[in-house]
């Protein structure tokens, strides 16, 4: 028996290559591989822009998150921001659609 058949049974994943969640787009959860490309917002993001908003809010009134925006982290935070300010001034409701 070879040293390299050895270290292929010793994996903790089964014997299962690209990570914790098996297969897909390839490596584990931060693998860059699988990645969809980071997204620009289109328009800015203001809070005065409720029809741009909306877009991003759920039938249930949650902001909806980074995997389906495609923001990156600093545009993903200026957005909620810019929710958070809109439903504060009461331009956007806390709960439901607009």
């Amino acid at each position: 028996m070879s040293s390299s058949d050895d270290f292929a049974n010793d994996r903790d994943d089964g014997g299962r290559r690209g990570g914790r969640r098996g297969g897909g787009g390839g490596g584990g959860k931060f693998s860059k591989f699988g990645r969809t490309k980071v997204v620009e917002p289109e328009e800015t993001l203001d809070y005065k822009n409720l029809e741009y908003l909306t877009k991003f809010i759920a039938p249930t009134g949650k902001i909806v998150g980074r995997r389906r925006t495609n923001f990156s982290g600093q545009n993903q935070r200026k957005l909620a921001n810019e929710i958070k300010r809109a439903r504060f001034l009461g331009l956007l409701p806390y709960v439901g659609r607009a």
